[in-house]
């Protein structure tokens, strides 16, 4: 069964989307405001070297399970993660 986090975790965004996940992510950070920025976080494409270091340390399915890694796909190929 497909989860609403399994979705987030999924969805593309562009570059535009990107940059403005992280403009309203740091407002939410600046006015103390947990849950907006926890949402936002979630939901924001993780950079495409922090996903190699988190798939390094934590593991590939940790890694897959807490972040939209679709911006590294869109940079490493859609097999990075499996070493294709």
């Amino acid at each position: 069964m497909t989860t609403a986090l399994d979705i987030v975790l999924q969805r593309k965004y562009t570059a535009e989307e990107r940059d403005a996940m992280f403009d309203a992510y740091i407002r939410a950070c600046e006015t103390d405001n947990d849950a907006e920025a926890g949402k936002l976080l979630r939901e924001m494409p993780i950079h495409p070297r922090w996903a190699k270091i988190i798939a390094k340390v934590m593991g590939r399915d940790y890694l897959q399970g807490h972040f939209n890694i679709t911006y590294a796909d869109e940079v490493f190929g859609e097999g990075w993660l499996n070493g294709e």
